[in-house]
């Protein structure tokens, strides 16, 4: 018999936490610790407060659970088992890796969460950061979105990969994403 060990997170937290890793948050492991955290930052306190509400059971809520670090606030999930699976999807020698397998088992939540960490839209196209994948890592998340007629291709912006969507990509993915946007994230298709 296997018990386990912390909170089960289900599938929709999953998704919150996958859109994050892809967003730039990162899973740690402490010194001589056994288990992973989720480490959080970013320089919206109140998008930050919806992941932690999203994945709640995995924080200790109190008035320290988010820091200010100058124009940064950080948090902190406990560490629990499960973080260690997760860890293993996104990382491979402590760096963070992408693979197609990986891509396909996220939905739109997960996307909608990675967009907003690390998507930018301008008047009419769309743009991803994915330095943290570097050159390889682009390309496959490019041919991803591409396969799912959200025409886009990698480039480079000053020196970082960067996923750029084609007009008519911009608003496939932002009509995938727009039903699972918060009220207070304002992103006009």
């Amino acid at each position: 018999m296997t018990y386990q060990i912390g909170p089960i997170i289900t599938d929709a937290q999953k998704q919150i936490l996958y859109g994050t890793i892809l967003g730039g948050s990162s899973i740690i492991r402490p010194n001589n610790g056994k288990n992973y955290y989720l480490a959080m930052r970013g320089s919206n306190k109140i998008w930050l407060n919806y992941k932690i509400e999203e994945l709640k059971c995995f924080f200790k809520i109190d008035e320290n659970t988010i820091k200010k670090d100058k124009n940064t606030y950080r948090c902190y999930s406990i560490a629990y088992p499960v973080f260690h699976e997760v860890q293993k999807l996104f990382y491979k020698n402590n760096s963070k890796i992408i693979q197609k397998e990986t891509l396909e088992i996220l939905t739109e939540n997960a996307w909608m969460v990675w967009f907003v960490d690390a998507g930018r839209k301008d008047r009419k196209k769309c743009y991803l950061r994915t330095h943290k994948f570097g050159e390889e890592g682009s390309k496959i998340i490019a041919n991803y979105f591409t396969s799912l007629d959200c025409d886009c291709k990698n480039q480079k912006n000053r020196g970082r990969n960067e996923i750029v969507f084609s007009e008519k990509g911009s608003v496939e993915l932002l009509n995938i994403i727009k039903d699972c946007l918060p009220d207070f994230i304002n992103i006009k298709i």
